[in-house]
């Protein structure tokens, strides 16, 4: 008897795939599922499909998923904008992808030394200079990272970035510009992680250095519609 597969794990099959054809390096590539709004069945099956870093938005919502899957050997990645008084609810994350601002880092690592604990974090960086958008402005990078040097708690491990809502392929030059950024800090501060691409580009930023890529979408299928 030929047991069929889930839509999920042949979502993630294909994604598996892309990486192997797209990416440069496709051995140091992860995939973050990305829950936000999605049922927890749909996130329970894409971990049995091979999912092994879920990134959430909110605090609140990742909080009660964390509880439901306290017991699932995962690891926990923030990729939603950060709050200033929510920073103390962040610091049992694997990862945080969208640190941007000096305030934020200071509260981050006060909380984490108050838990013994050391975050690895991501900054994240506004490519398109867009008022609406969370990210560092890429002239103040450097002095950023240059902060994060006195702040023993928090680990800088890479960059993030969402490009501006163009076509696909016209977002290209934003990725390469993240990765041009990132060789720069690497040049005086080693990263390792490049977190770029998501569910209608991930092809094209694999081909221009992603490590890490947040699916949704193209993994989970589309979210369900919320009622008010």
């Amino acid at each position: 008897m030929v047991c069929q597969l889930s839509a999920i794990k042949q979502n993630f099959l294909k994604i598996q795939k892309d990486i192997q054809e797209h990416s440069p390096h496709p051995e140091r590539v992860r995939v973050v599922g990305v829950t936000k709004f999605q049922p927890t069945e749909r996130v329970k099956e894409a971990i049995a499909a091979g999912i092994r870093i879920l990134g959430v938005n909110y605090a609140q919502e990742g909080e009660q998923l964390r509880e439901f899957l306290r017991d699932v050997p995962i690891l926990w990645h923030f990729i939603g904008h950060i709050q200033s008084r929510k920073a103390k609810d962040l610091v049992h994350y694997d990862c945080i992808e969208t640190l941007d601002r000096s305030e934020v880092a200071r509260k981050l690592n006060e909380h984490a030394l108050k838990s013994s604990r050391v975050l690895k974090v991501l900054i994240e960086v506004n490519l398109g200079d867009e008022p609406q958008k969370s990210g560092v402005n890429k002239n103040s990078l450097n002095s950023l990272v240059s902060e994060l040097r006195n702040l023993p708690q928090l680990e800088l491990v890479g960059l993030m970035a969402m490009p501006p809502a163009v076509e696909p392929e016209a977002r290209r030059p934003f990725f390469r510009e993240l990765k041009v950024l990132f060789d720069s800090v690497s040049s005086h501060y080693p990263l390792q992680e490049l977190s770029m691409g998501t569910s209608d580009d991930y092809q094209i930023a694999l081909q221009e250095g992603a490590t890490l890529i947040r699916l949704g979408t193209c993994l989970f299928g589309p979210r369900p519609s919320r009622t008010p």
